[in-house]
């Protein structure tokens, strides 16, 4: 049944519907003159009407016109019938999507005529086969539809043939004009990376193309230009410059790669054009790559370092820079120069260096901007601004970015990292980590312990890994604080250096101490001696298992420190057939770990798992709340990604090595419910690109679990059944555990 048309589109409808009878009129005349090659252009053109129209009515257009698509479709099938249902070039070979042939073709492919009917395996085959024909046709048929990467390589193929073949172009404008038109962003496929063998070629084809687009009369709007790959050849610049249409397109063709000859030739051109037309092709060129060229434009010819430095950071990563190698290029270009070219190239980051931005770069701070982190990092000190006041602001940050979203809590906290890094540089230490160490030093030996209000004594100390405070009275700890202690400036003066440590223990708890049991990382000596020189290390660290040089395992007043000891890890244990007994003496001593080691849950590979190979199904099927699940899976280094993703959570589980886990649900991850599926590890994954080193949702190849280093295992499926347990919306049975597979 015809859905209502809304009186907003009433009118467009009746214009492009008359339209559209005065275009079934010629296919008319033509069917009845017999004229083919009419009828072939003419269902083009229709079909580019109906695009547009229902474009332009937001999808209001062909819902309306069955009448006319009725028509159409008895036309062309009796213009070019389809006599071999078995034959899929004989069901290709028509300009115009009937009906009738939809249905032969969704018959040949045994689907459903309701679905989409896809070719890509018909495509595969034909490639595989060398078959000109078939490939042409599927390129060039309204018949069904192809997947961006399957049309690349049909295109790929038809090149090959044209390599063998040269009395015959298989790849010649009409199959590559009709592939752009349906996909305009085809290039992308194309150009890789790697590039296909074709790109060349295909290149040559669309640079003609779009010439002839943009110098037609009238002027071609922005949709009917390919968009990838860029065009070639200074005369597109020359286009652009003058272009008074859709500045959609002038923007395209203005980044038109350029030869060293060309780029010459612009700077020549444009030293006559207006100021607004210099910055036009300026701003153009810097998105093609090469603006240095026309710094001379601009009286900038020495900060050309300075703008190799700006141009080399990445737009959507934050990353560590060199504050000394900036320092030296705002030298070499001079202040003012530096100044003129910051305007005309805007960078937080820069500007930070030379301190500028202060105010700008403090409320981006408040913001929780990535960008401006870094910058702030980067800020040379106020005169009333200590190395530690920054470094508690960062931590401060780096604190309430816990609060954040999953996968916004990891950038967040790489932009604290790198800020961290460019504060060591402007402080001149020789890297964060001795930045830390010294700050944090600084926060133990400048935390008041101790104070006396009238009769009562205060005191803060550690009591394990916790700082507490107490009050007494002639020697006696008292249960409550008295009103005339709690209202006392030292009291609040201790109350604050309290949560400066508890900040401190925290950080040490969760952000080194659980990564050196999780991963077995060692300490050297200097880094033990720096840690236990603060009052949280030195309440932390012995209440751990150590291994030394040697191998000897123990807590740490047990083991030689003069050389590097690593946190055991209790697969190691176990391994060692120690695990039992050092369980027995943690309890017996009564000592609390300050994070779970000896008594850390231990995952093995099961039978299943190993006769599945590198597949784990351990926890598939379980369905837990989206978003409870992704604060867990961020909390423990994991990021989430969409549906549509070849895994939708994934997180680095030592070397190249990530692990990938498949999901189903709708949306997005933690907008509702979320079911678990199979749980993988790929090596030679990939980063993604601008994404603060997150693993990507597709990965690289799978290896066999048994060959996954049983530590990373363990930890993988350790945090799995964290969430399974903690989010799971449903009671499931217990997962298997150290006692249910251990290894002979």
């Amino acid at each position: 049944m015809e859905r209502p048309l809304p009186d907003l589109y009433a009118d467009a409808v009746g214009e492009q519907r008359e339209l559209l009878w005065r275009r079934l009129e010629r296919v008319w005349a033509a069917a009845n003159a017999g004229d083919r090659p009419a009828l072939r252009d003419l269902a083009e053109e229709i079909l580019d009407q109906i695009k547009r129209a229902d474009d332009l009515t937001i999808g209001n257009f062909e819902p309306h016109i069955g009448d006319i698509l009725t028509e159409l479709d008895a036309v062309y099938d009796v213009g070019f019938p389809a006599s071999r249902p078995d034959d899929i070039t004989d069901i290709l070979t028509t300009p115009w999507p009937s009906a009738r042939r939809k249905a032969r073709l969704a018959a040949y492919l045994g689907v459903d005529v309701r679905h989409r009917l896809q070719l890509d395996e018909l495509a595969e085959r034909a490639v595989a086969a060398a078959d000109v024909r078939l490939l042409r046709l599927l390129v060039l048929s309204p018949l069904g539809t192809l997947r961006r990467e399957t049309v690349a390589q049909v295109l790929n193929a038809l090149h090959q043939s044209d390599a063998v073949d040269t009395l015959y172009d298989a790849m010649d404008d009409a199959v590559v004009e009709r592939a752009f038109a349906n996909d305009p962003y085809l290039g992308k496929a194309i150009a890789g990376p790697p590039p296909l063998p074709c790109a060349d070629a295909v290149r040559d084809h669309v640079d003609e193309l779009t010439w002839r687009l943009v110098n037609a009369s009238p002027s071609t709007g922005w949709d009917a230009l390919p968009k990838a790959p860029a065009p070639r050849g200074l005369r597109f610049v020359q286009v652009a410059l003058s272009w008074q249409g859709d500045r959609h397109v002038s923007d395209h063709l203005g980044v038109a790669d350029l030869t060293d000859a060309e780029r010459a030739a612009l700077l020549d051109l444009l030293r006559d054009l207006p100021d607004e037309d210099r910055r036009r092709a300026f701003d153009w060129r810097l998105r093609a790559g090469d603006a240095d060229a026309l710094l001379p434009l601009f009286g900038l010819e020495g900060a050309t370092s300075l703008f190799h430095l700006i141009q080399a950071m990445p737009s959507d990563e934050v990353v560590r820079q060199d504050r000394a190698a900036f320092l030296a290029a705002i030298e070499e270009a001079g202040e003012d120069a530096a100044g003129r070219l910051l305007r005309l190239v805007p960078n937080e980051l820069a500007s930070a260096v030379t301190g500028s931005n202060r105010a700008q770069v403090l409320k981006r701070v408040k913001n929780n901007a990535l960008q401006g982190l870094a910058a702030f990092g980067m800020l040379p000190l106020a005169p009333d601004e200590t190395v530690l006041d920054r470094y508690l602001v960062l931590r401060e940050s780096a604190k309430k970015g816990l609060k954040l979203g999953p996968n916004r809590r990891h950038s967040h906290a790489a932009a604290v990292s790198v800020a961290l890094d460019h504060l060591a540089q402007v402080a001149g230490f020789p890297d964060a980590s001795r930045l830390e160490w010294d700050c944090e030093a600084r926060i133990a030996t400048g935390t008041t312990t101790e104070a006396r209000v009238g009769d009562y004594s205060i005191a803060l100390r550690f009591e394990g890994a916790e700082p507490v405070m107490t009050v007494s009275r002639a020697g006696k700890a008292l249960k409550s604080v008295p009103s005339a202690v709690r209202t006392d400036p030292a009291y609040k003066e201790l109350r604050e250096s309290q949560k400066l440590l508890q900040d401190q223990a925290r950080r040490m708890r969760t952000g080194l101490l659980e990564r050196l049991v999780a991963t077995s990382a060692p300490l050297v000596p200097d880094e033990l001696t720096r840690l236990l020189s603060l009052p949280v290390g030195a309440a932390m660290l012995p209440g751990l298992l150590w291994q030394d040089e040697a191998g000897a395992i123990g807590l740490l007043d047990q083991v030689d420190t003069s050389g590097p000891v690593t946190a055991v890890h209790p697969f190691d244990l176990h391994e060692r057939r120690e695990l039992d007994d050092w369980q027995a003496e943690i309890a017996r001593r009564r000592l609390t770990q300050p994070v779970k080691q000896v008594f850390r849950e231990l995952y093995y590979v099961t039978p299943e798992e190993r006769e599945a190979g590198d597949v784990s199904h351990r926890f598939a099927g379980r369905t837990v709340d989206g978003k409870v699940a992704g604060q867990l899976l961020a909390g423990r280094g994991w990021f989430t990604h969409g549906e549509y993703d070849s895994y939708q959570a994934t997180r680095a589980a030592g070397g190249d090595l990530i692990a990938a886990l498949r999901c189903d649900f709708r949306g997005f991850f933690g907008m509702g419910e979320v079911h678990v599926g199979e749980i993988r590890f790929l090596t030679g994954g990939r980063r993604a690109p601008g994404r603060y080193g997150a693993p990507t949702g597709s990965g690289g190849a799978p290896i066999p679990l048994v060959d996954v280093p049983p530590v990373a295992f363990s930890e993988v499926m350790r945090d799995l059944d964290l969430i399974v347990s903690v989010a799971g919306t449903e009671q499931t049975p217990s997962t298997p555990n150290q006692f249910d597979d251990p290894i002979p």
